[in-house]
């Protein structure tokens, strides 16, 4: 300042006008209120103390180029001709002020010396305006003649730029306190009125935790009036449960400077509590004073109740896939399982990787892994169901055949979003359908070994189906012919006198105890041969027990009823010749043993037994010499007895093979013949008790005396007992035991009963 004044009392009249000027100066720049009172008061000063009539003040734009901002006494083409020139850049610090005396004594360019020529301008200042230590623009003298700046011109300048700048920059930061504030209040009322609106509860709150906003939204869920919300609690709409615990996060929240999320349960206007979600945040000043907090609370009761809803349904699906007889999994729609069923325990522990995450190829066969990546590769691709049977190895290390399907899930717009699947076990399935493959193969093989045709008939829709070739051979069709249905089958094939047979079986086969039996000729397509039939079937029924299926076999029996026929012949060839035999012996034996004084009784003796051996060979030969009834034998033996009413007898129906009936024939003709020359039968008054019993293998025969003579045991065996007991123990194998009672013989025959055997 002494340096502006001048020393001891020089003070001449120039300085006080100069100090003057500083003065008016500072004031006038203290009362600014904005940029542009600035530049007049900066503009009068420069003027007034450094004594130019012409003076600007400019300053760097946005882009870094030199504007004016403030003129006094230049021309608009002078201002558009330099507009922009300057000694220094933005960002410059602390750049000393720059004096030209004579703008033509310098090496500018020749345009720029004409152009301040032209202004009538010959000397310049270039003074830089500094803020923070930053060049932000500059002011100007111009003088019309060529001028020297002197040292105090120079300084004078330097303070009148360095009040300029100070005000410059407090003018900025009032006009960006201005523009923030009119910012804050912008924001304050864009916020306030799109959260008044708003789709969701908003809401600010003091220092001290009382509400200072409540949406409309929140208002209204409270039931709280706008010019009340002040003296609202809103702690007395939380559930008591939740208080403390919402409370305490609030402040740790604070505390942390944190923002905070919480869920809790909150009373409505309505009286019902209702789940919100609160998202808030605490609200600091520069000072790091709290201010409060702002937050923001969304209803999600539906929501819950909705996930609540999916966890139940989610629980359910879990327990009902716990109790299926499958593996049954989940996963995403990559494929990585998240889910398996209880039944998982049966499965090797392997499908689980070192990272803990479920692997289902882990459980395949090493055999059958290539195709199953490749079938579910194409499945994921192509967003499709899979299926493929594989074999998956099982807890003990076997590996059991499994089917296994997925079904993919997908969202609203057909995206996968999981995959939910099961593994079923068919390794049981799979050997029983084998060993039915097996069976079938071993009965086709066997029916076509037998020269047996095989055949289904669905009676429901008389559609039949011819199940191998020979069905077809034997009658006499092509292999591709169609099948016959029940009326085709009887009004093509079936001979005339069969016809009702076979309703007969049918019928028969209708009753689940009945099955279908039928022999029968039919007349073949091809050449119209008739040939010999016999038909075997079973009838299946349906749910209501109505006739649905009948499956059978045919064989072609025309030989064997040629054979059959051919024995017959034979057999009664035989027999004729076999009786003329026996007359021709009876003849001799009369001839033989004829008396010259009477008929010797040795005849009727050998008479009765070639008539029992006759009777024996009669019945065999109605059996075509393959067996006789044991009733039979002795209806026939006993029958003239039995209406005399001296004989009764009772057993049940057995087969004797035909060495079985000759022998016990001729047994009872022996025993017979006791019982009328010394037995039961020798008197008026006896009788006979003949009963047997019989088990698929033997059979306990009594013949019983009674009401006769008093018997004792011969002294001497005949020839009839001995017949019996010989023949009976060589022939049948049997035990003869002859009691020998006081009231009667007692004949016991324990035999045993052989297979069928083939007769000679």
């Amino acid at each position: 300042m002494d340096q502006l004044l001048g020393s001891g009392t020089e003070v001449g009249g120039k300085r006080a006008d100069e100090l003057a000027v500083l003065y008016r100066l500072t004031d006038r720049l203290y009362r600014a209120r904005t940029q542009a009172d600035v530049f007049d008061a900066a503009l009068d000063a420069i003027t007034d103390a450094l004594g130019c009539r012409r003076a600007s003040i400019l300053l760097f734009d946005g882009d870094g180029v030199m504007r004016f901002q403030a003129w006094r006494g230049l021309s608009e083409g002078y201002r558009k001709a330099v507009d922009g020139h300057t000694p220094w850049r933005p960002g410059d610090r602390d750049p000393d002020p720059i004096f030209v005396p004579d703008i033509l004594a310098t090496d500018e360019p020749d345009w720029l010396k004409k152009t301040i020529e032209q202004e009538g301008i010959r000397g310049l200042g270039f003074i830089p305006l500094v803020c923070q230590g930053e060049v932000i623009g500059k002011f100007m003298t111009y003088y019309a003649r060529p001028h020297v700046f002197g040292h105090r011109e120079s300084e004078l300048a330097v303070t009148i730029a360095r009040q300029i700048g100070f005000s410059l920059e407090r003018a900025r930061a009032e006009e960006a306190r201005r523009a923030a504030e009119d910012e804050r209040r912008v924001s304050e009322e864009r916020f306030r009125l799109m959260s008044e609106d708003a789709p969701v509860m908003i809401w600010t709150s003091g220092p001290d935790g009382h509400c200072q906003a409540l949406n409309r939204m929140l208002r209204h869920q409270w039931n709280v009036r706008e010019e009340d919300i002040a003296g609202f609690d809103w702690s007395t709409k939380i559930h008591p449960e939740d208080v403390a615990r919402i409370g305490a996060e609030m402040g740790q929240a604070i505390a942390e400077r944190r923002t905070v999320s919480t869920k809790g349960r909150y009373r409505s206007a309505n009286g019902e509590y209702q789940i919100w979600t609160t998202e808030a945040r605490p609200h600091f000043s520069a000072r790091g004073e709290f201010l409060g907090m702002i937050g923001v609370n969304v209803d999600v009761t539906e929501r819950e109740r909705a996930e609540q809803k999916l966890r139940e349904s989610e629980q359910r699906f879990r327990d009902l896939a716990d109790i299926m007889p499958q593996l049954v999994w989940t996963s995403d729609a990559d494929g990585h399982v998240e889910y398996w069923n209880s039944r998982i325990a049966q499965y090797t522990a392997s499908h689980v990787a070192p990272d803990g995450r479920y692997r289902w190829e882990l459980l395949v066969h090493p055999e059958d892994y290539p195709l199953t990546g490749k079938e579910w590769e194409t499945a994921s691709k192509l967003r499709q169901p899979y299926q493929i049977t594989h074999r998956l190895k099982m807890r003990d290390g076997s590996y059991r055949w499994h089917l296994s399907r997925a079904t993919p899930l997908r969202d609203a717009n057909g995206n996968v979003e999981r995959w939910i699947g099961t593994a079923t076990d068919v390794h049981d399935l799979w050997i029983a359908e084998d060993r039915l493959r097996e069976s079938e193969e071993r009965r086709r093989i066997a029916t076509d070994a037998a020269g047996l045709g095989v055949f289904e008939w669905n009676v429901e829709e008389d559609v039949s189906v011819w199940a191998n070739k020979r069905m077809f051979e034997i009658f006499g069709l092509p292999g591709d012919g169609a099948n016959p249905e029940r009326s085709g089958f009887v009004g093509q094939f079936l001979d005339a006198e069969d016809r009702q047979s076979f309703e007969n079986a049918v019928e028969e086969a209708a009753s689940p105890e009945g099955g279908f039996n039928l022999v029968c000729q039919i007349h073949r397509a091809d050449d119209g041969e008739r040939r010999w039939l016999e038909v075997a079937g079973r009838m299946e029924f349906n749910a209501s027990g109505k006739p649905s299926r009948l499956v059978g076999v045919i064989a072609d029996i025309t030989d064997r009823k040629r054979a059959e026929r051919h024995r017959k012949l034979l057999i009664h060839e035989l027999n004729h010749r076999v009786k003329n035999s026996l007359a021709v012996v009876q003849s001799l034996a009369k001839q033989t043993f004829r008396p010259t004084d009477g008929e010797d009784p040795r005849t009727a003796i050998f008479d009765g037994r070639l008539s029992a051996l006759a009777q024996a060979h009669n019945l065999l030969t109605i059996e075509n010499w393959e067996k006789a009834d044991l009733v039979d034998l002795v209806r026939h033996s006993l029958g003239a007895l039995v209406a005399e009413g001296r004989a009764v007898w009772s057993g049940p129906s057995v087969k004797l093979m035909p060495k079985q009936t000759v022998t016990m024939a001729m047994a009872l003709h022996e025993l017979y013949t006791n019982a009328l020359k010394y037995g039961a039968l020798s008197t008026g008054d006896g009788k006979l008790d003949i009963t047997w019993s019989a088990d698929a293998s033997h059979l306990s025969f009594t013949w019983q005396e009674r009401n006769g003579p008093p018997v004792a045991p011969p002294t001497r065996r005949g020839f009839g007992s001995v017949m019996i007991d010989r023949a009976l123990r060589s022939e049948l194998d049997a035990e003869v035991a002859m009691d020998f009672r006081p009231d009667g013989l007692v004949c016991t025959i324990e035999a045993p009963l052989p297979v069928a055997e083939e007769t000679d």
